[in-house]
């Protein structure tokens, strides 16, 4: 039902804090029912798992998680955290913009977020020793960032210039960083979502996506969501909503262009699922967010 496409975390749930600050990290724990839907948002991201099961997705690549991992996440992209159910999920998110860094800061941001790193090697699993430095710089700037004492800014600048320059020593280390290998299941919603992010604004029957992957409907349709947390068809609701919501702020095409370039043959039922997950229609969004810098 549509009343419960609206996504709770929206674009503008990140970036109201960046409008302050260009910097934003939260400390948050969750009770064993949590559910997180898939979302985008303007900004470098640095998800810090420290207890919990279960799956990130992230730009049509899984990564298993099992407690203290780390996950880079280049702005725009689609993700979400599909933690198991009946399991404490206790993580710490950080986000940056780009004029938050200092120059020595810019090459380290470069290398780690870069096209060219692969995506299986934007997992670390942290052991004891490698975490307890990085956990230590998060907890500094954390108090920094709810203290907000005399120049707390400049602090936080320095102390995400060293968390950046831990992270970047463990990854281009002599032995490569890399988290745990996806079994074959998620191997199989890897290549369906890479499917469907290429895809997304064709008419793909069930059926016929199935078959492309040697599997049957039901099958296919169980390990995804356990993967993901989602069904196939919100993916591509979101996938479709996050592709318009780029074309909105970036291009001059028409609402009704977009609207059919993106996978919608109807223009109100567009209306109505964009304004149900963006809480705001698509010419009020294009007009509070074109040209913006925080997005």
């Amino acid at each position: 039902m549509l009343s419960h496409i609206r996504n709770e975390f929206e674009d503008d749930y990140t970036n109201n804090h960046l409008h302050d600050l260009p910097f934003f990290i939260k400390y948050c724990w969750t009770d064993i029912h949590f559910q997180m839907n898939f979302h985008s948002h303007y900004g470098y991201e640095l998800f810090f798992l420290h207890e919990g099961l279960g799956n990130y997705v992230n730009d049509g690549y899984i990564y298993p998680f099992q407690g203290n991992d780390l996950i880079i996440i280049e702005p725009h992209q689609i993700h979400k955290a599909s933690p198991d159910f009946g399991k404490r999920f206790t993580r710490t998110v950080v986000n940056f913009l780009p004029e938050f860094l200092s120059p020595d800061s810019k090459q380290l941001v470069a290398d780690l977020f870069g096209k060219e790193c692969r995506p299986e090697n934007r997992q670390i699993s942290l052991c004891q020793v490698k975490h307890a430095p990085i956990y230590a710089l998060l907890e500094q700037m954390h108090t920094e960032y709810k203290s907000r004492h005399t120049r707390f800014d400049q602090m936080l600048n320095i102390l995400l210039s060293r968390l950046l320059q831990e992270i970047h020593r463990l990854f281009f280390s002599d032995a490569p960083p890399g988290g745990r290998p996806p079994d074959r299941a998620d191997s199989v919603v890897n290549q369906v979502i890479h499917y469907l992010t290429l895809h997304y604004a064709d008419e793909i029957p069930l059926e016929d996506l199935a078959k492309k992957f040697y599997i049957s409907p039901y099958h296919l349709c169980r390990i995804f969501k356990k993967t993901t947390g989602e069904t196939i068809s919100r993916f591509i609701l979101y996938t479709r909503i996050h592709q318009a919501k780029q074309e909105l702020i970036f291009s001059d095409s028409s609402i009704l262009e977009i609207a059919t370039r993106v996978g919608f043959n109807s223009y109100s039922y567009f209306g109505l699922v964009f304004k149900q997950n963006e809480g705001m229609t698509p010419k009020e969004y294009r007009k509070k967010f074109k040209q913006s810098r925080y997005l």
